[in-house]
């Protein structure tokens, strides 16, 4: 990470920094002014201010910085609450650098003005503190920001997550590695509360990869539970209805066109060491229903999707370093191809313009057709869209898309 700056005017001790505002909009409102001014810059986060520190430890001549633009996250009083208390909750350079910085330059905070669009005072401020010549008032130091990877849990207590696969062992992984980077820590515990994991076997005899059926016998579905689910689904096969509490989870089935589909919801999960054995134990579930089914009606109905949600999917602190090397032993996992169910993409160049088509699974059908002239433009139309189940797939379309406005003869996957 960098501090975001441009030097104006070496000779000059007035700093400006625009916050979350672009530097262009307030070299704008400047107008001429902009000659008086040193440096100019933007400042988004706590972290980056350490970074200004750092120039202006070297800059050792600027002594006035006015604080004018869009304080979008409370970044700017931060930075007023440093320069005027001292108090700076990420500090990633030396005290003492931070103290004499802090000691040695004035503040003057314009940010009402700016929400005023008031550009007379920020013209008026730079005018009555310019001060040419590069006079020090500091010793000039250069400074290191050291920033380090921060380990431990995340910095608050996340809700929501998915995962789509058609590969059971696959999620595992994804599973862990999504709880070890963005779980919370509790006590024992790190947690990551209603992840959703679907797991989808259409076209597939299992979506796992070995399957013994000895060991699913071990996982035999309770009489109790098939039969109420086979109860309303026998009446029919469409019913909202077909659910059971077991106390620990809620299951609910339903059929689909021709497969079956089932959502499981846990109260709790251990990712690292209990999630196979949930996923044996729920597509065991939904196997035995399916095969009911077939026998009592002749049908030809099959597992479809089965969607887990364990209110907590939690990895205990015992297991912490068990599983970040469990992640790491099945890093090849990550760039493994996942099909995405809602249709691939076509990619190609129509004159000065990218043409982005959107088809179907299975017939390869068109679904929609988009005519770009910018990758701006595509960005500015896809990004929010529903187009993806997978990051990856919006990650490939991102790439693609950069290559077909950069390449005149571009062809798609063609390095």
């Amino acid at each position: 990470m960098k501090f975001n700056y441009e030097i104006i005017n070496e000779d000059s001790n007035i700093a400006v920094v625009t916050l979350w505002s672009s530097i262009n909009q307030v070299k704008g409102l400047l107008g001429n002014s902009i000659g008086l001014v040193g440096v100019i810059g933007n400042l988004y986060t706590p972290v980056g201010i350490n970074y200004m520190i750092a120039t202006l430890a070297r800059m050792n001549w600027v002594d006035t910085l006015i604080v004018y633009g869009l304080d979008y996250n409370g970044v700017g009083e931060l930075l007023i609450r440093f320069f005027k208390d001292g108090v700076l909750d990420v500090l990633l350079v030396d005290k003492d650098v931070a103290d004499n910085v802090r000691s040695t330059v004035r503040v003057l905070d314009l940010r009402e003005a700016f929400k005023a669009r008031n550009a007379d005072l920020l013209i008026k401020a730079v005018h009555e503190n310019y001060r040419p010549g590069r006079r020090p008032v500091r010793p000039s130091m250069n400074v290191e920001v050291r920033e380090n990877e921060r380990g431990g849990g995340w910095v608050l207590p996340l809700v929501g997550g998915f995962i789509y696969e058609r590969d059971t062992y696959r999620s595992w992984v994804k599973l862990v590695d999504l709880v070890l980077n963005y779980g919370f820590d509790k006590g024992d515990y790190r947690e990551l509360i209603t992840p959703l994991v679907v797991i989808d076997s259409v076209g597939k005899p299992h979506p796992f990869r070995r399957l013994s059926e000895a060991g699913l016998k071990g996982f035999e579905p309770p009489v109790e539970v098939v039969d109420a689910m086979i109860r309303e689904l026998r009446v029919n096969p469409y019913s909202m209805n077909a659910t059971y509490y077991g106390g620990d989870y809620l299951v609910q089935g339903v059929i689909s066109g021709d497969y079956y589909n089932q959502v499981v919801y846990l109260k709790s999960v251990d990712v690292l060491n209990d999630w196979c054995r949930q996923l044996y134990r729920w597509w065991s579930l939904a196997k035995r229903i399916v095969e009911t089914l077939n026998g009592e009606f002749n049908a030809w109905y099959s597992v479809g999707s089965i969607a887990v949600i364990p209110f907590s999917a939690r990895i205990y602190v015992k297991d912490l370093g068990r599983a970040e090397e469990f992640v790491r032993r099945n890093a090849n996992v990550f760039s493994e191809f996942v099909e995405d169910p809602r249709g691939n993409f076509l990619v190609m160049r129509e004159g000065e313009s990218v043409v982005v088509e959107h088809r179907l699974p299975i017939t390869n059908s068109l679904h929609r057709r988009f005519s770009f002239n910018s990758l701006e433009e595509a960005y500015n139309v896809l990004k929010n869209s529903n187009h993806f189940t997978n990051y990856s797939h919006a990650m490939y379309l991102g790439k693609e898309l950069a290559r077909a406005f950069l390449l005149r003869d571009y062809e798609q996957d063609k390095l």
